[in-house]
């Protein structure tokens, strides 16, 4: 059991010596300081990918709206050579493949319109999950940052209850030294709930910067899935079902009229 017992001693010392690190009056400042760079900084970095991951949609959305006409398989064939040359990333990457796919799909008309009709709804294929427009891994952020600013305000707590333990050890029976010694310690334990209020408010602010951009990437994939619903007949299994019932629905009625 000793040797078990020294792994313990020594962790718990490990522990205790971080916590030491937070022990004076200007590291709760400090802390939050960092905590709400490093929000700041990932909320950059954030917005730089999801501009990114939207281009695709968007321009495509864009010239779509630009071509005026319906989708045909002229259109489809040289919809990406008007596309802006950009550097569009994997996520783009992926989304090409989720229209080169869904354009596979097609039917198209022999008409003079030549008009194409899709067996897919728009809505599902071109959703924001096919087309990778998630939010991925920075949703634990928020929770992360409380977590942290917690962790920190408990490690400091920790400092400043042995401090205050040394101090009222050192003061003996004197209860003006036991006195300074707890009113030293409510101040330095207050000081170390800046580090949670820091870690919480970082939390909110990027919660609140995570669902704005949660609505515009929806708003993006419906932009684009509406445009496309707008130029194609959406000839999906239910929607022949309904029509092959209106039909014979129809055709009994006629054949109860013509019996009368």
């Amino acid at each position: 059991m000793e040797p078990v017992a020294g792994i313990g001693a020594g962790f718990a010392q490990a522990i205790l010596g971080i916590a030491d690190l937070l022990k004076g009056t200007s590291a709760p400042g400090l802390v939050a300081l960092v905590l709400f760079g490093a929000t700041g900084g990932m909320m950059l970095a954030a917005q730089i990918l999801f501009w990114r991951a939207c281009s695709y949609p968007k321009d495509l959305t864009y010239v779509l709206k630009r071509e005026q006409r319906p989708i045909t398989r002229a259109l489809v064939t040289g919809l990406h050579i008007p596309l802006p040359k950009r550097n569009y990333g994997p996520v783009s990457a992926r989304q090409m493949r989720v229209w080169t796919a869904f354009c596979e799909e097609f039917l198209y008309i022999s008409d003079a319109s030549g008009r194409a009709a899709s067996p897919i709804d728009p809505a599902l294929a071109l959703s924001r999950e096919a087309l990778g427009l998630r939010l991925g891994i920075w949703r634990i952020v928020p929770g992360t940052l409380v977590g942290i600013g917690l962790v920190l305000t408990f490690l400091g707590l920790i400092a400043a209850l042995r401090e205050a333990g040394v101090s009222i050890t050192a003061s003996g029976s004197d209860p003006d030294m036991v006195k300074k010694a707890l009113s030293d310690l409510l101040t330095i334990a207050s000081a170390k709930f800046i580090m949670s209020l820091a870690g919480l408010t970082g939390s909110i602010v990027f919660g609140v910067f995570l669902k704005s951009w949660e609505v515009r990437l929806e708003t993006i994939a419906t932009a684009l899935s509406d445009e496309v619903r707008s130029r194609l007949d959406v000839v999906t299994p239910e929607r022949t079902l309904q029509q092959l019932l209106a039909s014979s629905q129809r055709l009994e009625g006629l054949l109860r009229t013509a019996k009368i």
